[in-house]
C-alpha cells in the first residue's frame, strides 16, 4: 500500500509557499502605495531666522500686533522676532523699500503704491475698515455746506486721511481750494496739541487721536466731538457700505516663498487677537497700556469697539479695496503708483 502521508506533507507545503507569496504580494504592494500625510506644520519646517514688524504707533492696526508680539506666539515659526513703530509714512514706506522689516502694518493704498512700484510685496490681509473722523466743537452740528469758510486741520498732506477728506468734499460739492482752508500736519499729534490748545476748532483725524484729543481738550475746559464719520459719509457718497478698507498687512515676497507655513501662522495669530480684543475689552486694555507710554488701559478698553478692526484676508477683500482704490486714484493716479495692483498683489495661500 502507498503511504499518503508525503503527499499530504507536499500539499502544505505548496499552500504555505503559496500564502507566504501572497503576504509577500500584500506587503510589497503596501511598500508601493505612499502614507497619507498631513501638512507639515511649522514646527515640522525650517524657522525663518528672524522676522521685523512694524506697525504704526498708536492704537489702531497695532492693537492685534502688540497681542501677538506679547505672547510671542510668532517664536514658532521665526528664531527671532522684532518689533519697530513709524511715525509717518514715508518712514514707513523707506523701511519697506530698503528691505528693513518682512511685515509691515500699513494704509492699504501704501501697499499698493509700492507693489505698483516694483517693490516685492504682497497684501496678505486687511483689518482696519474705517477709523476717520471730524472733530468739531460740542453742541455744534455740522454738515458739508457748514463747512464753507471754515479752517480745518489734517494729517500727512496727500495722504490718508487727507485724500478721503479731499474726495468727500467733491462729492460734497466744496472745491478745496476755494471753499475751505486746509492747514496740514506731519502727524495727527500735532493736529491733537493744537486742539487741545485751543488753536484749532475743526479736523481730521483717525483713531485712536479722534478719540484722545477730546478727552485731552476736555481737561483744558475745550468741549470737542466726533462730528461725523467719514465712514458713515464714504457709504452716503459712494452706495456702498458704511466702512473703507483702510489698513492691513504687507508681507515680503521672499517671506512668504520661503516660509509659507510663517505666513499662515501669521495670519492665524493676528485673527486669534483680534477675538481677544473682542471678547475681552478690560485685558486688553491693560496689555495694550503697557505699549502706550501715557494712555489709561480703561481709555483703550473703551475706545476698542471703535477701531472697526476685522480680519479679511486679502482676497476677500479685494472686491472692495479695488473700489477704494480706483477712489482714491480720482483725487490723485499716482497714490496707488498709477494704475490698479494686479492679482499678484493679493496673497492666496
Amino acid at each position: 500500500m502507498m503511504k499518503k502521508w508525503p503527499i499530504f506533507s507536499l500539499l502544505i507545503v505548496c499552500l504555505a509557499v503559496v500564502l507566504a507569496a501572497c503576504g509577500n504580494t500584500e506587503q510589497t504592494k503596501q511598500d508601493q502605495e505612499p502614507e497619507e500625510s498631513e501638512q507639515p506644520s511649522v514646527s515640522d519646517v525650517a524657522k525663518a531666522k528672524k522676522i521685523t514688524i512694524q506697525a504704526p504707533a498708536g492704537i489702531s492696526i497695532a492693537a492685534p500686533l502688540y497681542k501677538m508680539i506679547d505672547d510671542e506666539s510668532l517664536l514658532e515659526g521665526a528664531e527671532e522676532v522684532e518689533f519697530l513703530t513709524w511715525n509717518t509714512p514715508d518712514e514707513l514706506r523707506a523701511r519697506i523699500s530698503g528691505g528693513q522689516v518682512q511685515v509691515s502694518a500699513v494704509p492699504t493704498y501704501v501697499g499698493a503704491n509700492l507693489y505698483n512700484k516694483g517693490v516685492d510685496i504682497q497684501l496678505v490681509n486687511t483689518l482696519i475698515w474705517g477709523i476717520l473722523y471730524f472733530i468739531g466743537p460740542e453742541g455744534e452740528a455740522i454738515a458739508w455746506e457748514d463747512l464753507k469758510g471754515k479752517t480745518i486741520h489734517v494729517p500727512f498732506k496727500g495722504d490718508m486721511p487727507a485724500l478721503v477728506f479731499q474726495y468727500l468734499l467733491q462729492k460734497n460739492g466744496l472745491d478745496i481750494e476755494k471753499d475751505v482752508t486746509v492747514e496740514y500736519t506731519s502727524t495727527p499729534q500735532e493736529v491733537v496739541q493744537l486742539l487741545a490748545a485751543g488753536k484749532a476748532q475743526y479736523a481730521v483725524l483717525p483713531e485712536h487721536t479722534a478719540s484722545l484729543v477730546i478727552a485731552k481738550a476736555k481737561k483744558e475746559g475745550i468741549a470737542l466731538q466726533k462730528s461725523m464719520s467719514l465712514q458713515e459719509e464714504w457709504a452716503a457718497a459712494t452706495g456702498k457700505a458704511p466702512r473703507i478698507p483702510q489698513a492691513g498687512l504687507v508681507v515680503d515676497k521672499a517671506l512668504i516663498q520661503e516660509h509659507p507655513e510663517t505666513v499662515a501662522l501669521l495670519q492665524k495669530e493676528i485673527e486669534a487677537s483680534i477675538q481677544f480684543l473682542k471678547d475681552d475689552p478690560k485685558a486688553a486694555g491693560e496689555l495694550l497700556a503697557s505699549y502706550q507710554e501715557g494712555l489709561d488701559p480703561a481709555f483703550i478698553s473703551g475706545l476698542l469697539p471703535y477701531l472697526n478692526i476685522e480680519f479679511v484676508t486679502a482676497q476677500e477683500a479685494k472686491e472692495e479695496l479695488e473700489f477704494f482704490f480706483e477712489q482714491l486714484a480720482t483725487m490723485s493716479p499716482e497714490i496707488i503708483g498709477g494704475q490698479l495692483p494686479d492679482d499678484a498683489f493679493y496673497y492666496e495661500p
